[in-house]
């Protein structure tokens, strides 16, 4: 399964959106900003190839979404407690991300 990866960058995207809005209340404008920093990192994850070689691709692209999110989170000057749990979320979805073993490529036909 070569999407395995990506799939579990959407669901962080996904918890990092709704976790918050339920225990913090609605999300402020760097909470909106942060979700769509990983839903690119979700693009990221699933456009990164499965390179021999480059086997770190898809961590290093989860986590730079990851790191964006604590970059973005701390602009405002002060992190709120949805901000927190976004980063997280951000932060488990690299590691997992990097946990799942890279799928194999398709063979040529």
């Amino acid at each position: 399964m070569t999407v395995a990866k990506a799939v579990v960058q959407l669901v962080a995207t996904v918890l990092a959106g709704l976790i918050p809005a339920l225990t913090a209340g609605p999300l402020d404008t760097i909470g909106w900003i942060n979700l769509v920093i990983l839903a690119a990192g979700t693009v990221m994850v699933f456009n990164a190839a499965n390179v021999p070689g480059w086997s770190y691709a898809k961590l290093i692209a989860a986590t730079v979404s990851a790191v964006a999110v604590v970059l973005a989170s701390s602009l405002d000057g002060g992190i709120s407690s949805a901000e927190i749990i976004q980063m997280i979320v951000a932060g488990l979805g690299a590691l997992g991300v990097g946990a799942i073993p890279n799928g194999g490529r398709a063979a040529a036909a």
